[in-house]
């Protein structure tokens, strides 16, 4: 069709279409703009340009949607890690909150007679169907027993602000315990408090379980997300590092026992925080990573070389030194923890190609890490994909983080081995690496295309493995 209009976000911030109002007639857009430090409501038709209705402004971000009537609009605020609704009124220029119970709202719909389903969740409930009008709802095929762990927010000082993290500690917490903080994605997202089986599963393991709001999260307001003041990264990297020490000083985690785990731009920051800050974690898992910032912008999708060239303020070639500084390649070298990095042969996002080119770099240094290929892409993964992660990763953690005599940053002890019966033959002896070989240094590679091509890959030792499905503390060597 012919464009009607431009609507650009201009000085005042960025805009956000949502939708025509209901009806085969109707020409009103709904929009979101940024403005003076808030997300307000706006609509558009031909002939009356942009209004921005000042009246329902917010200072977090917010998304909305059309009702029925095409005059009011369902508004979900997220703010500090939770959601809000309200319903705005546009003809009468009226903003009312919509009671729903502290948490997450995934989804809303006003249904005809104007009761409101919801889809609501927190940490400790799987998603649900609700109804402000206590409307019989069928229940969703999800998690039947109740979910392990006590939750709290924690807010830890710092220099543009406080930071929010949702903390989940284990049923069986008694003093500090083993912690694993789960780095979220984006930049622009946040941590919910919502149900996630990942965190549900490290609980069920025994570890306490930090979100971490960094700034450069959304729900907390426009400057939050663009305070990238100490760099791309290294500025989320610093809030890490404070939350760590806030939550060790409140006796809540050990100091000797914190790990990383992130996926995407979450894994990155796992890479550059065990990097910039060898001493401070003790294992670390980064899953489809930015492992070198400038080889990633060459060979990523044009939306997030875009986005790339708005944190750093240019391209490689223009700002090379922005970009060497907050890339995790150039720290390898002093990476001390144990590290499991996952990664895809398919990713368009997150390229496999800069990725081997951190793994490189690791094996130069000798570094203790292990890879794990996965023969996908970016973006979600079918459900052998994600046990195969899930597992390899809780192992990797409980071996690193509560293994028997762990000493910090070193290699996990063997267990010992067990003595054969009487009359069962000698055991072989043990294996003794050559010399400059690293009994933790493992590229565990499932179809990797590169699988045998010493050239380009130039693997420690290339194997493919299968992991039945086990408790953590279970587990043998891999």
């Amino acid at each position: 069709g012919a464009v009607r209009a431009v609507l650009p976000g201009g000085t005042g911030g960025r805009l956000w279409s949502l939708g025509f109002a209901p009806g085969a007639d109707s020409e009103e857009l709904l929009l979101v703009r940024e403005h003076d430090d808030r997300y307000v409501l706006a609509t558009w038709r031909p002939g009356n340009g942009l209004v921005t209705h000042t009246w329902c402004a917010f200072d977090t971000e917010i998304t909305a949607r059309w009702d029925a009537d095409g005059r009011s609009v369902l508004i979900r605020q997220d703010r500090h890690g939770r959601s809000a609704l309200h319903r705005a009124d546009l003809t009468r220029r009226t903003l009312t909150p919509v009671p729903t119970p502290p948490g997450t709202v995934l989804d809303a719909a006003t249904r005809p007679g104007g009761d409101l389903h919801c889809l609501w969740t927190d940490t400790a409930h799987p998603p649900r169907l609700t109804s402000t009008r206590h409307t019989p709802l069928p229940p969703l095929p999800t998690v039947a027993d109740r979910i392990p762990g006590t939750h709290r927010d924690v807010w830890t000082t710092g220099p543009d602000g406080p930071v929010h993290t949702l903390l989940s500690l284990p049923d069986t917490a008694r003093g500090p315990v083993p912690a694993v903080f789960l780095v979220h994605g984006g930049p622009a997202d946040h941590d919910r408090d919502a149900y996630d089986g990942v965190v549900h599963s490290l609980l069920a393991s025994g570890f306490a379980v930090a979100r971490v709001n960094y700034r450069g999260s959304t729900g907390y307001g426009p400057r939050w997300r663009h305070a990238f003041g100490g760099g791309v990264g290294l500025t989320q990297a610093e809030d890490l590092a404070s939350v760590r020490a806030d939550l060790v000083a409140r006796g809540l985690v050990r100091a000797d026992a914190t790990g990383l785990w992130g996926t995407s731009w979450g894994g990155y920051l796992v890479l550059l925080a065990l990097g910039t800050r060898p001493g401070l974690w003790q294992a670390g898992v980064a899953v489809k990573p930015v492992a070198d910032c400038a080889a990633a912008h060459r060979t990523t999708t044009p939306a997030l070389r875009a986005l790339d060239e708005r944190l750093f303020g240019g391209t490689p070639d223009e700002v090379p030194e922005r970009y060497a500084r907050s890339s995790p390649i150039r720290y390898a070298a002093a990476v001390r923890a144990p590290l499991l990095v996952v990664a895809a042969t398919h990713d368009a996002k997150c390229p496999p190609g800069q990725v081997r080119g951190y793994l490189d770099a690791l094996r130069a240094a000798a570094v203790p890490h292990e890879s794990l290929w996965l023969d996908s892409g970016h973006d979600g993964y079918d459900g052998e994909d994600h046990v195969t992660v899930l597992r390899r990763a809780v192992v990797f953690l409980d071996r690193h983080l509560r293994g028997p005599g762990r000493t910090p940053g070193g290699p996990p002890p063997r267990r010992p081995r067990r003595p054969a019966p009487p009359g069962a033959g000698s055991t072989a002896p043990p294996h003794t690496p050559p010399r400059g070989e690293n009994p933790m240094q493992k590229d565990i590679i499932h179809n990797d295309p590169l699988a045998g091509d010493e050239e380009n890959r130039k693997p420690g030792i290339g194997i493919t493995v299968t992991i039945p499905f086990r408790n953590a503390e279970d587990a043998e060597e891999d």
